[in-house]
């Protein structure tokens, strides 16, 4: 997530040129969405299975980052290309991802505009928004925006494979029998890559996606490498905000404007 919001800060003053980042995890952590009360999450069951928890700069809710693919494409906002609306900016960029994992053969499709999520859970996937990806009509993809900085943020999370029992094990339910029922309404709205493609890896799925992104937004990507300049914001974020319990716990609501 540091290294997410250096990325989107250097872009907006033009310090970074337009980046996609495209990255896994090891070890698995949960994430909150910015305004996420971190109430509807089990601490002690995170402590307790090693899994930590850190708060995104994108919106949304609970995630369990394991198996699957996280893109993050970080963009100035004067780009003429680039909607200056979040939703119409939402569905280019999502636009891009169903592109790619069309080239993999995968049957997605977006929700239609106006539609609008009705979890009911604290976890991610278990309702679409406009424009979300969907396959065989379930949440495939979970995205978020956010801007800030003159720069806008998106994350998505492609999971390879559900972890649904895993994950509703770090979260609060008043008892034993809301937690089977929010697991079979997760189970029912979500759905993962391995339900639509043969023993789908991180690098079968990655390439794919950044070739789906290019050609939507008219743009080649380049491989390339955190700036020196990024990592010293990266560390800087690290130590003073996605370390501290005050901003993963508390959120933003509480903190003192700095």
């Amino acid at each position: 997530m540091a290294v997410d919001e250096a990325i989107m800060t250097m872009v907006g003053r033009k310090e970074s040129p337009p980046t996609l980042r495209i990255y896994g995890w090891d070890p698995p952590a949960l994430s909150l969405g910015y305004f996420q009360r971190a109430a509807e999450v089990d601490l002690s069951a995170c402590r307790s299975r090693g899994v930590d928890v850190v708060r995104r700069p994108t919106g949304g809710r609970a995630i369990l980052h394991d198996q699957e693919v996280t893109y993050s494409l970080s963009l100035p906002e004067d780009l003429p290309w680039l909607p200056r609306g979040v939703t119409e900016a939402y569905r280019l960029i999502a636009g891009g991802v169903v592109r790619g994992l069309k080239i993999l053969g995968v049957p997605v499709e977006m929700a239609p505009a106006g539609r609008r999520g009705a979890g009911k859970t604290a976890a991610c996937f278990d309702a679409p928004c406009s424009y979300e990806i969907v396959a065989r009509g379930r949440k495939l993809v979970g995205s978020a925006q956010t801007r800030r900085r003159r720069a806008v943020l998106q994350h998505g999370s492609i999971p390879l494979k559900l972890q649904t029992e895993e994950l509703f094990a770090l979260l609060h339910f008043a008892d034993p029998g809301e937690r089977s029922r929010g697991e079979r309404l997760f189970a029912a709205k979500a759905i993962s890559l391995d339900e639509l493609m043969d023993s789908p890896g991180f690098d079968d799925v990655w390439p794919a996606i950044v070739q789906g992104l290019g050609e939507e937004l008219g743009v080649a990507f380049e491989q390339g490498f955190l700036t020196p300049a990024e990592e010293e914001l990266a560390g800087e974020l690290v130590r003073g905000k996605y370390a501290n319990d005050k901003w993963n716990l508390e959120g933003p609501r509480r903190r003192k404007k700095e």
